[in-house]
């Protein structure tokens, strides 16, 4: 467990969990964690945090990221917080899923109306990619259009690399959650890193938003200009517990 002062008023506050989301945040988009920050993570798990990844990216992938950062005790969680799961253990709780013969009808329709795609191995929704990217906005717009989409109200994000299709009750927020139940911790004892505005939904389970970039301002949340500054706030804030 970990104290630390907050704010000017000095108001004490225990942080527990310190959740990071991948692309964007941890590291450049399609790019590796740099060293230097996975041992930065490493070092906050060593002084008592659990650590949680999440992203859109599959559980199976976060949790070989987890063991490849060095981190010994992660929680994941996948498909934008669809697949929550423990490496240790083996545990794994699913959120809302997509049908698996919608998947299969929407694939079948994005197959044959735009052609060469790859799908990620999801197991609640869909992740597709052109593997030409200047394609993107183009695949966006049939998916957009989609009967199987709109008749189930399903959520789309779009990203530089691939458009996703996902249940509309499945979020990160939800996933954090469900963790923070699972571990009995409270909102202020969470410390939340993400860049993009699919990360927002995780605002609503802690006090501690730390956002990279500037793309979206909002009350309650901090920008950093990069992972190193906002890392550096959280590094402080252990030192000065330290210090009480």
């Amino acid at each position: 467990m970990v104290e630390y002062q907050r704010g000017q008023q000095g108001d004490e506050m225990t942080i527990k969990l310190a959740v990071f989301d991948i692309d964007g945040t941890l590291a450049k988009t399609e790019e590796c964690i740099p060293s230097p920050i996975s041992e930065r993570v490493r070092a906050f798990e060593n002084s008592g945090l659990q650590i949680v990844l999440i992203s859109g990216r599959t559980a199976s992938y976060l949790a070989g990221l987890a063991r490849g950062m060095g981190i010994n005790k992660p929680l994941v969680a996948g498909e934008n917080g669809g697949v929550i799961f423990n490496p240790l253990n083996l545990w794994e709780k699913r959120l809302d899923i997509i049908p698996p013969q919608v998947i299969e009808e929407i694939k079948t329709i994005l197959s044959r109306e735009f052609g060469d795609l790859w799908f990620q191995p999801n197991q609640t929704m869909l992740t597709a990619a052109p593997k030409d990217l200047s394609r993107i906005e183009e695949l966006h717009e049939i998916i957009r259009n989609l009967r199987q989409v709109n008749d189930y109200r399903y959520k789309i994000n779009k990203y530089n690399d691939a458009v996703e299709i996902m249940p509309k009750e499945n979020s990160k927020g939800k996933a954090l959650a469900v963790m923070k139940d699972i571990l009995d911790i409270q909102s202020d004892e969470v410390i939340v890193f993400g860049n993009t505005v699919v990360d927002l939904s995780m605002k609503a389970e802690t006090k501690e938003f730390l956002f990279i970039g500037d793309s979206l301002k909002c009350e309650g949340m901090k920008n950093y200009p990069c992972i190193e500054d906002a890392l550096a706030f959280l590094e402080k804030s252990l030192t000065q517990s330290l210090t009480l």
